[in-house]
């Protein structure tokens, strides 16, 4: 008789032990962990990949606005003015003679009346000029100037009620020319320049009277200059010369502005509003845009190029224009002589710096010490972390 086989003994033939079981979950969950810390990271990489492709796009865009805004400066331009005092210097007499003049500002501090941009943070660039570029108008002989400017202002990120983030944010301020009695429109801001630095016009002076326009007394330092953003004038009447609306950011923090808006958020209009002339939101509100964000450096740094009585030509920054015109602007551009050429700085912090930069005060970035070779390793860290772009953008050729 043929014997009964033994049963089977081995693993194929057994449960599994709740031992086995744990351990089996313990690796998986080990490889599961392993897998999301990898994803994790890789999500983070690519967010940090895309936002810092969307701000080097931003800060290019910012770059191409200024450019773009700079090939339209309206300059000075030759016009039958009264002649300038006989005790000129040559210098002075080739720049200022005969010409007819509007404001160009580049970190301008000092000047009659309030400054252009009162909600500037300090420490950062700003830029104010007349300009025809968007004014609406192919013919530019008879589109009236508009007027640009751009600043750094500190800023939330949303209006959002329990949304405190905030960070400083490069703007771009635009007026286009036309209706000179309307807040949103330059020419009543020219209006005022025009006629406080070239002549005070005929109609508000005797015959026979000293002309009180600046540069016809032989004044060319900033300090007599109007601000061409702080006051404005209705040609149809002779009220004189008012304080213009400042402009604003789109969501100011209002404790870091000197003269807030009535509400948080004012009322912004509809697009019929801003293309009538008579609405009062142009008496209240202007449309600034945020171009960049996460901004800790703007800086523009100006030139002219002027010939030298020795033969040849030089080109010279603020301090060193001042100096040849004899002027007492020291390190501040000299507000009625436009530049050949501007250089533009701008430096970005990625998401994770911005987010350690929660105060006002974090924003004012000490460059002197971060970029030299006592550098902390803190600083070396947030300087890797930085992108800077440079441009040096050409101004259209002056008239002669």
């Amino acid at each position: 008789m043929t014997p009964r086989p033994r049963p089977d003994r081995t693993s194929a033939g057994r449960g599994t032990t709740v031992v086995e079981l744990l351990f089996a979950m313990a690796i998986l969950s080990v490889l599961i962990l392993v897998l999301a810390t990898m994803l994790d990271a890789a999500f983070a990489r690519f967010r940090e990949g895309a936002e810092t492709i969307e701000k080097r796009g931003d800060a290019r865009v910012a770059l191409g606005w200024i450019e773009n805004d700079l090939a339209g400066h309206v300059s000075s331009r030759r016009a039958p003015m009264p002649s300038l005092r006989d005790d000129l210097s040559p210098q002075q007499r080739d720049v200022f003679e005969g010409r007819l003049f509007l404001p160009f500002e580049v970190n301008r501090v000092s000047g009659s009346g309030a400054t252009s941009f009162p909600n500037a943070a300090p420490g950062f660039a700003t830029l104010a000029f007349a300009t025809r570029v968007g004014a609406g108008n192919d013919d530019s002989r008879e589109t009236p100037p508009g007027v640009v400017g751009y600043y750094v202002a500190y800023a939330r990120h949303s209006p959002l009620a329990g949304d405190d983030g905030a960070g400083m944010k490069l703007f771009r301020h635009y007026r286009q020319g036309g209706h000179a009695t309307g807040e949103g429109y330059a020419d009543g801001l020219l209006l005022h320049a025009t006629r406080a630095i070239n002549d005070d016009g005929v109609h508000s002076r005797a015959l026979g009277a000293p002309n009180q326009a600046v540069v016809r007394q032989g004044r060319f330092a900033n300090a007599g200059f109007p601000f061409l953003l702080a006051a404005r004038e209705d040609p149809d009447t002779t009220a004189g010369s008012r304080a213009a609306v400042p402009p604003w950011p789109v969501r100011p923090v209002i404790e870091r502005l000197a003269s807030p808006p009535p509400t948080y958020q004012p009322w912004r209009g509809t697009e019929e509003d801003w293309t009538d002339p008579a609405s009062p939101v142009h008496d209240s509100v202007f449309p600034d845009e945020v171009i960049v964000d996460h901004v800790v450096r703007f800086e523009l740094k100006a030139f002219r190029r002027v010939s030298l009585p020795s033969g040849g030509s030089a080109l010279l920054d603020g301090p060193a224009l001042n100096q040849y015109l004899d002027l007492s602007g020291r390190d501040e551009w000299p507000a009625l002589v436009a530049p050949d050429l501007i250089e533009v700085v701008i430096t970005i912090v990625d998401e994770t710096i911005a987010r350690r930069l929660a105060r006002y005060e974090d924003w004012g970035i000490n460059w002197g010490r971060v970029e030299s070779s006592s550098a902390t390793p803190a600083d070396r860290t947030f300087l890797a972390g930085c992108r800077t772009f440079r441009q040096r953008i050409a101004l259209p050729a002056r008239t002669p």
